[in-house]
């Protein structure tokens, strides 16, 4: 009889650890499916951009890149594109995308320094990188954050960010900050005589080119038309995880050896940054110590009917 008892417990503890296991296993898994949003503007909406998962071909080294017009950054000093002898800060070139089994990484390219740009007479004196929005409901931008799908990705410390600490957030309400960064509409003909000139008619008045990526101005809020901001910016959300740098401005061995393809964009910085995907999970994996700690719970609830169901085991 203790064979037979001792058996089915050890069958039961074993199965007991393998369903624990495949669950917090299951728990844990989190991909990026395809028609996921990542979008990005300037504190000034002087140039966004976004790249959609499963748009364009994943290269041999399993990165997606999307290409942002680069005569479309809007500033007074600079104008449309590159002024003579200027570089122009606010132009984005393309976003790049990498998923792998355990991570996300993604790398954007511009003109702009992680830091910012000095600009004088609006907060902080400098304007510089929104946050990165990720958005895998489906939904153009201002839905997805009123029915709580919106994650953001705080990866500029200089920006005027609604939250503090840098790193992926979930459930996340967005907030605009060019009113305080000088944006277009307000510093550079956002407004005249005639009346309301939009971002594309000045863009198109320079001579440049409008691009957003692979998304359309139809996805965001409303592109600064009608006097009314994107939104650009975390105003609140949960704290997910931390994100790890691997360029801050210049190209790195650390971004390279990831298979990144450096001749695909013509701006001159480059930041990249990956994070866990498990911080994106809508569950909490147990850990080997808790698994232990359940597995232990359910063998002694066996061990308990199976005492009831043969007393006279515990006589033997």
């Amino acid at each position: 009889m203790k064979t037979r008892v001792a058996s089915t417990l050890l069958k039961t503890l074993v199965a007991t650890v393998s369903i624990i296991s495949v669950t917090g296993k299951a728990a844990s898994a989190f991909d990026l499916k395809p028609g996921t949003a990542l979008s990005l503007s300037f504190e000034c909406l002087n140039d966004t951009e976004g790249l959609v998962t499963g748009k364009n071909p994943v290269d041999a080294n399993g990165w997606q890149y999307a290409f942002d017009s680069n005569t479309d950054g809007m500033n007074g000093n600079y104008w449309v594109g590159s002024a003579p002898g200027k570089t122009n800060p606010y132009d984005f070139s393309g976003m790049a995308f990498k998923e792998t089994a355990t991570s996300v990484i993604i790398a954007i390219n511009s003109n702009m320094l992680l830091t910012g740009q000095a600009e004088s007479g609006v907060a902080g004196g400098q304007i510089g990188y929104g946050d990165l929005f990720l958005n895998m409901s489906g939904k153009n931008f201002l839905p997805a954050m009123q029915s709580g799908d919106l994650f953001g990705i705080r990866f500029a410390s200089a920006n005027a960010s609604g939250v503090t600490q840098l790193g992926v957030y979930g459930g996340v309400q967005a907030k605009t900050v060019t009113d305080i960064k000088d944006g277009y509409t307000v510093g550079y003909g956002g407004m005249d005589g005639d009346g309301w000139i939009s971002y594309e008619t000045q863009v198109k008045q320079g001579g440049g080119t409008v691009g957003y990526g692979d998304l359309t101005k139809n996805y965001f809020t409303n592109n600064g038309q009608n006097k009314t901001f994107n939104l650009n910016e975390i105003a609140s959300g949960k704290y997910l995880g931390g994100i790890t740098f691997l360029a801050q401005g210049a190209l790195t061995q650390q971004l390279l050896a990831t298979g990144y393809d450096a001749t695909k964009f013509k701006g001159t910085q480059t930041i990249a940054f990956q994070f866990d995907k498990s911080a994106l999970s809508p569950a909490t994996v147990p850990e080997p110590t808790t698994l232990g700690g359940l597995a232990l719970i359910g063998a002694t609830l066996t061990a308990s009917k199976l005492r009831k169901k043969n007393p006279k085991s515990q006589e033997a």
